[in-house]
Order: C-alpha cells, then structure tokens, then sequence
C-alpha cells in the first residue's frame, strides 16, 4: 500500500549536503515527493510503497551526511498524491525567521582531499577545492539563507563544469554554494615583505621554499591570516621574537595522524576530535621520545596540535610538515583578516604572505580544547562550531549578553536558542572593542534580531560593562561574574537549579565590592548566594601583582607567616631588593593599593612562586600552568586546610598548606610532590565544602566552572572525588569554562530574571 510520509528536520541540517543525500535516498528507493530548505530547517515528503518509505526513514536516520547534527525529526502521514513520478529538490524559501541559523565552516572531506592528490583530476593541486560536504560557510556568507549571491563567492561566476555539478542533484557538488575550479575560482598570489606580488608561477611551491629557509609568512586561510613557520629552533625563536610571545605555546599542524601520532600520545577519542569537520587544535600529551622543538611549548608538556583543514593548508603540508600555525595578529589583537590588516604585519612580523582573492566576510579563529575522559574541554570556541546555536533550557525575548573583557566572546539568543559568537579576545585593545562593535550589529542583521535587553557584568569599569550601558534596548541586567559562570554551566546541561556552583577563576567583581574569584555558590538562574569562598589576601600593586606572581606570595607570607616572613622572602626571592619587599609590606598592612581577593588563581600564583616561578608572567594564566606542569600525578596526601563555618560565607583557608609548602621548601623536598600535593588540597578543600552544604541546604548537584578549570589535573580529581561522595557532577563541555562562556551565563540569568 502506497503512503506519503512529511518530514521535518532541524538543526544542522543546510549547507551541509543533506538535500542531496535525501534525494539520493530517496531516487535509490523509488520514491516520488521533494525536498527543500526552509527558514526553520529542512522539509521533505516522500511517496511510495509502505515499505520503501520505511526503509528510506531508517536509511537517514542511521546515515545522514557526517557534518550534519539534526536535533530533532518530525514526521506526519499525508494523502497520497496521484500522479506524482520523481523526486525532486525545490527553491529555498527565503522568508520567515531564519530558526535554522549560519553554518559553521567545515573542514576539508576525504573525497575533496583525493580531488586535489589526484593527477587525473581537474581539481588536483587545486587549493579552493570544496563540495556541499566541506568548505567555507560562516567565514564567506554575507546575509542569509546561505547561497552562492549572498557570499564573497558572488565574484566568481561558475565555468559550465562546476556550473553542471552545482545543478546535478546526484553530483556531490550540487548547491555547493563555494563550488569553484582553476578555471572560474579563486587564485593564490605570493606577496614579499613590501607587499608587492612576487613573480612566481607557482606561489605555493616558493613559499614552502622560503619556509625551509626560515621565513615567517602570512598565510590567509579561512577566517583570517596565521603566522606560519618550519617547526625548527631558528624559525620559533624568529616567530617568538617578532610576536613578542617568549613562551606561550605555538600551534603546530601535521600533515597526517600518522605523524602527529609520532610526536604526540593520541587516543580513538582524540583521533576522531582531529579529524572531525571542525579540525579544531587539540591539547595532546607530548611523547616521551617526541623529537619536535621544545620551544614549540616550553612551559607544558603538552603540544596544540591539528590537522590540515583546507586544501590550501592540505598542499602546504605535503611538502613541509610540520608548520606552526599561530594566529596572525599582535599580541591580544584582533586576528588579521583583511589586506589591510594583513598589510600590517608584513616587514615587522612576516617576511611575505601566502594570499588568495576570496574575501573573508567574517573573521574566526581556530577552537582550541582538550578532551578529558573523552568529554570536550574548550579553551577557544570559534571556527566549526560558531555560529552553532546551544538549546536553553526556557526561551524568552532576544537578550544581547556582551561577555567580559578577557577573551570576550558575546551572546544573542532566540527564542530558546543561545548563539554565541566568535573569540573577539581581550578588551583592553582598541582593536578588540571596535571587533566586537561591528560583531554585535553583523550578527543582530544576519539573524535579523533586535536585543530586548542587554546583559553585562556587574563590574562598573569593565570595558565590556561600559559597551553593554550603551546598547539600546527596554532592560538592562547587571550579572554578578561568578554567578554567570555558574548559569552558563547549569544552562549548557539545561539543569533546572539549583545547584552548588563551584566557580574558581582570576578575579571578578563581587557583590560586596570585592574581588571574588575562589566561590562556591547555592545558585538557580535568577539568584544565587555565596555560601563559601577561598581566604582573602591582599593584592599589593592591584593588577600588578596579576603579572608578578611572587607579590602575591608574599601577600600570603605577611599573613600566614607574620614576622618569620621576611626572612622565607629573602631566601625564597634573593634579587628581590629589600627596599621593595618592604614597600610592598606597607601596602598589605595599610591596605593601601592593595584590595582583598579571593582568587583562586591568585593562590595557585602564590603557591607558584614559593615554589621557583619568580619571574614576570608574560601570558596570563602562566604561572598556574608551571605549577600544573610540575605537579607530581601520583597519588598524594593534601595538606590541612581550614573549613571555617562561624559566619556565612564560610571561609576555606588555605593556610595550613602555604605554611607547609613554605617549610616543605625550606627543606628542599621536591617541588613537584608540593605541586601535586597542593592540587590534592584544593580538591580536598573544595570537596570538603560541598559536603558540608549538601547536608545544610539539600542540593546534590555540583557544576564546576571559571578559568582554573581549564587545569585538567584539577578537575579530574574534583569530579572524582565527588562522584565518589555520590554528587551529580557537571563541567563545560559546550562552551569554555574560562570567560569565553560567560556570555551564555549572564544570557540565561536574564531571561530567567524577567520571563522563565
């Protein structure tokens, strides 16, 4: 018996070869109907035998196209329509709330990877190949639905090759929006340190030539330019040099696993991570007998590794791997995206630039993240996953939530959708805050959206603050910082609250006025208290001591230590000139430019200075990540802490344990076993805390967020250690733990404030 089956799609279900693959489908079963995009996902009806209709649904449901995520399938049984003989793609609609959104960029697949190795093909060495699987998306697209008229790719117009694929439903290049060849795409050119173009018939291959002899070139790729180099000695310290960036890691690509497998520890998991279609960097372990530069990463074990993610980079790295691959800007700048901005950094930071005619409409960085027990840790989320919206857990009226001022990342929601944008960086650059100016209003036009209130932070000086108070809108909603970090977790999961929020990060501006950053809060979305956080000390010099972690060691020394803390000063930081130390005593004693904190990361500074970190940090987050790098793995006892509960907030004082770790260096015991004991301390303290709340006010939920955890030592024994006190245990996996997932939080505290 014949049946007509309606089916709906939605998520990410465009620009991703799902039209194609239903007709495939759909013709190999001898169905009738059609298909088509819509403003809120994908619309197909299917006519034919009962039993083919059948197995068509099961067909798509266990094999739909890799790049697409579809969240949710609809079905309805419709008259059957007589006459009806094939199936057909339809036209777009174009009208209505585009719900569907902007697809993300998509790495390059393995049929267009044997394209460009293959001397038979029309595309081989072809460095813009592409087809409705892969390639350019939000990087090219300047208004919505997403077609070819409507991105950078309206400049070339199809020869009747790729126009014939781009027609032919049963071509993988149909409605490949970005579909071009070496006859009718995009061209690379050479530049030199001038900018002028560099005679050569072949600019791929005299680039490489240059990289071998130690150049530094401006590659322009998807989103932006990289700084690009030979993974050899020479070439790092020249890049490090130039970029000013003496010992943050460098990214490093590989042409193939197999390679990075020599160099790195690699699991199925991270594998799989490597090659997905968003080919973001991942934080791999380095390999004993790894043989690659140790300047690459000199302050971790660690290697941010990807692969190849476009033809260009595909051909690049056939001839020479590895390359460091490091973002084309200076220092907390905006990545390079257009000739302008690449101009810049030609003659100071490149020796040339590897450069191609396709305009990028929109700049995005690469993600970076680590797995942990197969789970995603983000440090940056951008290329491949933005513009991916995230599913609130209530919807309401569009909020703009503007981030903070460290890796800035804002936030618009619709309906019950959050989009978050791409990495904007930190604030303090002009740079930055005129990117995310112009980011805001592209992203408001494209999802044709006008905020109805604007969240930001509570703290009044914030750059960020100060940006949100100008966006016209009906609300405006002060989010404490930590409560947003504790929202943004609790919303990813969409946790419906309360919960025990553990938020440990660097500084915040609290509630009372001071700068809270060790918390534990009893938070739901509208409201949270703080139930606990970590010791105050002082901060002598204010932002100062941020960059010079040993002021905060000796913060704690004059607290801890009293008058035994000069003499532990003068042995632990012998350059430190007397006259310093003692000003800066002053300042801790008098409280004069020197205000309370409880940040965590401030502590993990302190212990890292006692421990031999005594140099200027000169990336944040440094120090901590010495320590980690240090810290001893095996199984250790903590030190004693103090878990005072006289008043509320009870006060977790790690006292004890700077005390000990100041004795434990005084009688030279390794500082890797304090390192590892320390951690254990912090997990100890923090676990110890959250069982005491547990039984005061009846919540079992535990979500773990800020920027110390990013630390995966740490988090790994917190959430062990509270699955072993039988917690429901939550961490990011959608979004960074650190500030770049703030927005999320402060988006889904004011819809919960005003219309949940």
């Amino acid at each position: 018996m014949n049946r007509r089956l309606k089916i709906t799609l939605m998520g990410r279900v465009q620009g991703v070869g799902l039209r194609p693959t239903l007709w495939r489908y759909a013709t190999e079963a001898g169905l009738a109907g059609f298909v088509r995009n819509t403003p809120a996902g994908v619309w197909a009806e299917v006519q034919g035998a009962g039993d083919a209709v059948e197995r068509f649904r099961d067909r798509l449901r266990q094999h739909p196209p890799p790049q697409a995520r579809v969240e949710h399938v609809a079905t309805e049984e419709l008259p059957v329509q007589p006459g009806e003989q094939s199936f057909r793609i339809e036209r777009s609609q174009a009208s209505g709330d585009l719900l569907i959104g902007i697809p993300p960029d998509l790495a390059t697949c393995p049929d267009c990877a044997r394209d460009i190795h293959d001397p038979a093909n029309r595309r081989f060495g072809y460095p813009f190949t592409n087809c409705t699987c892969c390639g350019p998306r939000f990087t090219i697209v300047h208004a919505l639905p997403y077609d070819r008229e409507r991105t950078s790719m309206a400049l070339f117009a199809m020869c009747p090759d790729c126009r014939a694929e781009y027609e032919q439903p049963a071509d993988r290049r149909f409605d490949a929006q970005p579909n071009a060849c070496p006859v009718c795409g995009p061209q690379l050119r050479l530049l030199d340190a001038h900018g002028d173009p560099v005679a050569t018939a072949q600019p791929l291959a005299t680039a490489v030539e240059l990289l071998r002899q130690g150049a530094v070139l401006a590659v322009k790729g998807l989103g932006g330019y990289h700084l690009c180099c030979a993974a050899d000695d020479d070439s790092i310290r020249t890049l490090r040099t130039r970029k000013q960036r003496p010992t943050k890691a460098l990214a490093v690509m590989f042409r193939s696993l197999e390679d990075l497998r020599a160099q790195c520890a690699v699991d199925d998991a991270e594998a799989e991570e490597l090659r997905s279609f968003a080919a973001p960097i991942v934080i791999l372990r380095r390999r004993p007998d790894a043989s690659l530069s140790r300047l690459i990463s000199p302050d971790t074990d660690d290697l941010g590794a990807f692969l190849p993610y476009t033809p260009l980079h595909h051909l690049l790295l056939d001839r020479l791997s590895p390359l460091i691959m490091t973002s084309g800007n200076r220092a907390e700048e905006p990545l390079a995206a257009d000739e302008a901005e690449m101009n810049e950094l030609l003659g100071t930071l490149a020796d040339g630039a590897l450069v191609h005619n396709r305009p990028i409409v929109r700049r995005c960085d690469d993600t970076v993240l680590r797995l942990t027990d197969s789970r995603r840790l983000f440090y940056r989320r951008a290329r491949g996953w933005v513009p991916e919206a995230i599913r609130l857990p209530f919807g309401g009226p569009t909020v703009l939530a503007v981030g903070g001022d460290l890796k800035n990342v804002f936030c618009l929601t619709r309906q019950r959708q959050a989009i978050l944008s791409q990495h904007i960086g930190n604030l303090d650059e002009y740079a930055s805050l005129s990117f995310l100016r112009k980011s805001v209003a592209d992203l408001e036009r494209l999802l044709n959206v006008q905020p109805e209130i604007v969240a930001h932070d509570l703290h009044p000086d914030y750059v960020s603050t100060r940006f949100g108070r100008e966006q016209s809108a009906p609300l405006h909603v002060e989010v404490q910082h930590h409560h947003a970090h504790a929202a943004a977790c609790m919303a990813e999961h969409r946790l419906p609250g309360p919960a025990i929020a553990v938020t440990l990060d660097g500084m915040g501006y609290g509630a009372d006025g001071t700068l809270w950053g060790g918390e534990i809060l009893i938070a739901d979305y509208r409201t949270f208290r703080r139930a606990a956080h970590f010791k105050p000390y002082r901060l002598p010099g204010g932002d100062a001591a941020t960059r010079h972690p040993a002021r905060m060691a000796w913060s704690c020394l004059v607290a801890e230590e009293g008058a035994d803390a000069d003499a532990l000063a003068t042995e632990f930081f012998p350059a430190w000139p007397d006259a310093d130390r003692t000003a800066l005593r002053q300042m801790v004693e008098r409280g004069v430019q020197a205000p309370w904190t409880s940040s965590a990361g401030r502590l993990f500074d302190a212990v890292a200075a006692l421990l031999g970190f005594t140099e200027p940090i000169t990336y944040e987050g440094q120090a901590a990540i010495w320590l980690q790098t240090l810290a001893d793995l095996t199984p250790l006892p903590a030190y004693p802490f103090d878990l005072v509960k006289t008043a509320e907030p009870w006060i977790i004082s790690f006292g004890p344990a700077l005390r000990a770790i100041a004795a434990e260096r005084r009688a030279s015991v390794p500082p890797s076993r304090s390192a590892g004991r320390f951690h254990r301390t912090v997990a100890a303290a923090v676990v110890a805390a959250c069982r005491s709340l547990r039984h005061q006010v009846s919540i079992n939920t535990v979500v773990l967020s800020g920027g110390v955890m990013q630390n995966d030592f740490l988090v790994g024994l917190l959430r062990a250690a509270l699955l072993e006190n039988r917690f429901a245990v939550y961490c990011h996996e959608l979004v960074p733990p650190n500030d770049g997932g703030l927005a999320l939080g402060q988006a889904a505290v004011a819809l919960a404030r005003f219309f949940s």
